[in-house]
């Protein structure tokens, strides 16, 4: 449990960061599905 408060801790100090990584993983996860072939 402690590994989340202190992930929860850094995402509070660095916003931006959380936001990058979030658009990130739709990134990821809307280029699977549009380009079905990749995953092949």
């Amino acid at each position: 449990m402690t590994i989340h408060k202190r992930i929860l801790e850094w995402q509070a100090a660095h916003p931006n960061a959380t936001w990058i990584f979030w658009i990130v993983v739709w990134a990821v996860v809307l280029a699977l599905l549009f380009w079905p072939e990749q995953t092949a």
